[in-house]
């Protein structure tokens, strides 16, 4: 058995080092702590079977997309190391990578449960043989049931999950996934005879550069020695920092069960919601910042001494800080590649702001606007300094990702949560093709990170539907759901009244 696996290893044809931040990811699916990432979309189509075919139109699309982004068609070797490398795949099996499931309902709510139950545990699953198997799959979920009124309800609907390996691409890019393989559904809807789901790649892929190449990043020595002295400089030295709430310490040794809350938000309200916040001059990620603090700061109101003040993240996309490569445009794609660009934005939400919001006089309502406003600001000033003094350069210093993260357990987490927003999806609409009508997109549970994620997603003139992520035992279940109902009960005061969340 060990001389047929040396055999297989050495076969590899490995094409590139894996950049600094796609070992970030690496290294974390090796340890366990953090495994992909999982948008979903429902299609509407015409007429839709209710069994488990795949129909032929469905892979024809699909392999014209693995065939024109090289990064569906990769492997990774050396996860356990800083040293990974992405593999030459000379073939693949689209049936590896696509399955079709029925998913028995008596009500439209128990179907709901069950797709954001099978989205948490999509987030579970570690990807096995990824030197040889790209790592990335479709689950396509489908209502079965016994019920004429829920199968009038769920006529001609699916739900696509699309899950992947970070270090492939980010939120971003499994957006942009989705709506090439509804375009590539529309094109080849006439698809009406099998064809070979065996696609051949004899020749290695040419694989976009690395963030770190791809990203004219700069680095000043006062930000540099700032990174470094906050890691490393003694403690005794540095002044004591403020607490923030983090719920539980990082804990490698959690079970990995990641559990998943949607809300769905009504075209309707949505319009509402945005029409306010241009009002404000602010976005819609800043003013769910400031909702998400308004509500633990008071769901929380009665330790305050154990959350006196909060730390956020917000994920923000490198696309528009590209140097353009002339290899680029030598070869030409029917598509933008899928690939991981992504650095952060943090605020800092301080116990004078939480207090505000604690006080029994507050107006809550302007308190909401005042702190989406200095979200907002964070978000500016972050993008009017990138590519400069970013952390994402930083991350070539760290020599030993396995030992990097190991570090870090029984640590406190350093944010209290995190917003990332992918945008709208683009449906394509058209008769005979599928349509999509939600977008479902949700991060694993971060270990290491922020021990709540606040997903969001839109379909183009559907509903925005926010998913909420934790950690099993890591954030308590009655706070998730107080946070969801505070979420939930915010957008719809404010398309009731007009100008009150509360």
């Amino acid at each position: 058995m060990a001389a047929d696996n040396t055999t297989t290893t050495t076969s590899l044809m490995t094409i590139r080092k894996l950049g600094h931040t796609e070992h970030f990811s690496s290294s974390r699916h090796h340890l366990g702590i953090y495994r992909c990432v999982t948008i979903s979309v429902r299609h509407l189509h015409p007429s839709l079977p209710q069994n488990t075919q795949i129909s032929p139109s469905f892979f024809a699309a699909l392999a014209s997309i693995v065939k024109d982004q090289p990064i569906l068609r990769v492997g990774i070797t050396g996860e356990d190391s800083s040293n990974a490398h992405w593999t030459h795949i000379p073939q693949i099996d689209l049936r590896d990578h696509v399955s079709v499931e029925l998913v028995p309902c008596e009500t439209v709510q128990e179907y709901e449960d069950k797709i954001a139950e099978h989205q948490g545990w999509e987030h579970d699953q570690k990807w096995q043989n990824i030197e040889t198997r790209s790592p990335w799959r479709i689950i396509i979920l489908r209502p079965s049931s016994n019920n004429e009124s829920v199968l009038k309800e769920f006529s001609g609907q699916e739900d696509v999950f699309f899950s992947f390996h970070h270090s492939l691409m980010d939120g971003t890019g499994g957006r942009e996934f989705h709506e090439m393989l509804l375009s590539a559904l529309a094109t080849h809807q006439n698809q009406d005879k099998d064809l070979s789901t065996v696609l051949s790649f004899p020749e290695p892929p040419s694989l976009p550069e690395p963030l770190e190449a791809a990203v004219n990043f700069s680095l000043s020595w006062r930000f540099m020695l700032g990174i470094l002295w906050d890691h490393f400089g003694p403690r005794f030295l540095k002044p004591k920092p403020q607490p923030v709430w983090n719920a539980k310490p990082i804990n490698f040794a959690l079970p990995y069960k990641t559990h998943i809350k949607p809300i769905d938000i009504s075209p309707e309200t949505l319009s509402v919601l945005l029409d306010a916040c241009r009002k404000h001059s602010v976005t819609l990620t800043a003013l769910l910042h400031s909702l998400v603090l308004t509500s633990l700061a008071k769901r929380l109101s009665s330790s305050p001494t154990e959350s006196p003040a909060f730390l956020s993240g917000t994920p923000i996309s490198l696309r528009p800080y590209l140097t353009q490569k002339p290899a680029e445009q030598d070869k030409p794609s029917a598509s933008p590649p899928l690939r991981c660009l992504v650095s952060t934005c943090i605020h800092q939400f301080s116990p004078k702001t939480v207090s505000a919001l604690r006080a029994p006089n507050a107006d809550i309502n302007a308190l909401i606007w005042e702190n989406a406003g200095q979200a907002k600001k964070d978000l500016a000033t972050k993008l009017a300094l990138t590519p400069k003094d970013d952390i994402t350069a930083m991350l070539k210093f760290i020599s030993d990702w396995i030992d990097f993260w190991r570090r870090r357990d029984g640590t406190p987490r350093r944010e209290s949560w995190e917003i990332s927003n992918i945008g709208v999806l683009k449906s394509v609409d058209t008769t005979n093709s599928p349509r999509a009508t939600r977008m479902l997109f949700s991060n694993g549970a971060m270990v290491a990170g922020p021990p709540i994620g606040v997903d969001v997603a839109s379909v183009k003139g559907s509903k925005l539907t926010v998913s909420l992520s934790w950690q099993d035992k890591a954030v308590d279940e009655e706070l998730i759901e107080q946070l969801r109902s505070d979420l939930r009960g915010y957008a719809e005061k404010l398309a009731e009244t007009g100008s009150s969340f509360v």
